[in-house]
């Protein structure tokens, strides 16, 4: 999801929505409209009213020092990423603090910051951008946002920076590791002499009573819209809202603008909204209905999760009852709306083009509908992850290089189109490592013992670099076919082990500065292309 907001706010700022831009699509077909919906009507959790500060991560990109806003701590992006380069927007630029400086990326296709997490863990991640003509061009860059390994969005805020907005976009997801990662990446529309950039990241925690009708282990949320109805004050964020999620203005002229008499109160209903997006709603005038586009922008076609807030303002009366139809399809027959609130959602309602929300009264009711509040999130399907055991191994295998590649971070293997250079990798549900050909990339460092969880690695080429240390034991790695490790500086013996690897068809070690006997093992392999000289000092055996 992409929404705008104005560069110069400071405490709160208001957020108008213009439109959506996103190039990923979610096939549904029309079975997927079958309706999921739950009415909430009493305590769902029982929460304490201090309002900590989110838990999780706010990050200043580029920033040098830490900053306050209130009670969020702000803290540089050092250590969550390795490359790109700091920068502060030139100045006159009333901004935010945290908009005021950004990293930027001129090498390299794939820039990741990878962020220390609790596995299965719900999480809300908002990316901001504001170009600030940072380069000393007029337009920002294009580019794509990948979490996790699967392609979540493409940034492009040339419209939002036309208008002197800034822009974010935000996503719900559960780690699926210890770790999570978010690349920027370049596209078809990087231009080759542009620089992909970013002002600010939050992460911060859910807990798994959030939207928990959605199955995190193939999807996640990307957020359209978090909107309260009939109010004209800015943005509700924090510390309303506890987790920090932005919940825009939304009102119109056609309908009566109503301020709730009875505190609702967040704690009874799903996904706890702020109980300030109760304090005011639209509501028909006498027994009218309600008709409304929302959210105010086309959508492509594809599974949403949809989640509509209502609480009866008076304190007295005869309850609201009305049915809801959204594009024509009924979503929900007599819903009773009282003092308390009621909510109903559904988890994946196909929507496409502009969305039209009704609310009709039945027979008999004596007054008109009311909303106050209403949430849409794009389903977005994930396209899995490299398995935890060969991911771990190559973190391990990019840290014990001095100089790796510049685009190993994130997913090794996902999206397919952005994996790491020299690295092919299986496809189906287990992604697996199955080579890995850096020859000649003028590496150094050593070979962590690691390597030997890729246990489904076929080839693996690091000839003609400058490695060090031991040669690895590799005994797990029963379908290793070829590995190439000459013209380097690897020390010691030949593992004894190599010789029981039964699909090992070549080993080259030339030039290097290995010592001691040939391996028992290895002299009577048949059927391998074993070279070892020149350039070690091996003795074979009698």
């Amino acid at each position: 999801m992409h929404m705008h907001m104005p560069s110069s706010m400071l405490v709160v700022f208001p957020v108008v929505v213009h439109q959506f831009h996103s190039i990923f699509s979610t096939s549904t077909s029309t079975s997927t409209m079958s309706l999921s919906l739950l009415v909430c009507l009493l305590g769902i959790l029982s929460l304490t009213h201090a309002v900590p500060p989110p838990t999780g991560f706010l990050i200043d990109c580029g920033a040098s020092n830490q900053t306050h806003d209130g009670a969020l701590l702000w803290i540089p992006d050092d250590g969550f990423i390795y490359t790109g380069t700091k920068a502060t927007l030139p100045s006159p630029h009333p901004l935010r603090p945290t908009l005021s400086t950004l990293r930027h990326f001129t090498a390299a296709h794939k820039h990741c910051y990878t962020f220390p997490v609790i596995k299965g863990s719900r999480y809300l991640l908002r990316t901001t951008y504001f170009y600030g003509s940072f380069d000393n061009l007029t337009s920002p860059p294009v580019f794509d946002q990948i979490i996790d390994g699967t392609k979540w969005s493409t940034v492009n805020t040339t419209f939002a920076y036309s208008k002197g907005l800034s822009s974010y976009y935000e996503i719900i997801i559960s780690a699926s590791g210890k770790t999570l990662s978010l690349c920027l990446v370049r596209n078809k529309h990087t231009e080759p002499d542009r620089s992909p950039f970013i002002n600010a990241i939050e992460l911060e925690w859910l807990p798994d009573s959030l939207y928990n009708a959605t199955d995190f282990s193939k999807y996640a949320l990307s957020t359209i819209a978090h909107h309260w109805f009939g109010g004209s004050e800015p943005v509700i964020k924090y510390p309303e809202d506890k987790f920090n999620r932005f919940w825009q203005p939304f009102t119109t002229s056609r309908y009566q603008e109503v301020r709730s008499k009875v505190e609702a109160l967040e704690t009874d209903f799903w996904n706890l909204p702020p109980n300030k997006v109760f304090e005011n709603g639209l509501a028909a005038k006498e027994k009218d209905g309600i008709r409304l586009q929302w959210p105010a922008l086309e959508l492509p076609r594809a599974s949403y999760y949809v989640a509509l807030y209502f609480q009866d303002e008076r304190s007295n009366g005869n309850w609201r009852v009305f049915d809801i139809v959204v594009n024509g399809k009924v979503f929900y027959k007599g819903l009773n709306v009282t003092t308390a609130g009621v909510n109903v959602f559904a988890a994946q309602w196909l929507l496409e083009g502009a969305t039209q929300i009704e609310l009709h009264p039945v027979a008999g009711s004596e007054v008109g509908p009311i909303i106050n509040a209403a949430e849409m999130f794009q389903l977005l399907v994930l396209h899995g992850r490299t398995v935890t055991r060969d991911l771990i191994a190559m973190e391990d295998l990019a840290r014990s290089l001095n100089n790796p590649p510049p685009d190993w971070r994130g997913d090794p293997c996902m999206p397919k189109e952005n994996s790491w250079k020299g690295v092919t990798c299986s496809d189906g549900d287990h992604i697996r490592v199955l080579s890995l050909n850096l020859t000649g990339f003028g590496l150094s460092g050593k070979i962590p013992p690691s390597i030997a969880n890729l246990t489904a690695i076929k080839s693996i080429w690091l000839g003609n670099n400058n490695l060090t240390g031991s040669l690895p034991d590799l005994k797990p790695l029963k379908e290793l076919v070829s590995l190439h490790l000459e013209n380097n500086n690897f020390g010691g013996n030949i593992p004894r082990s190599w010789g029981y690897l039964d699909n090992l068809q070549e080993i080259f070690l030339q030039n290097n500065n290995l010592k001691g006997s040939m391996p028992l093992s290895l002299t009577q392999k048949t059927g391998i292309n074993l070279k070892i000289t020149p350039g070690n000092h091996i003795t074979r055996r009698a």
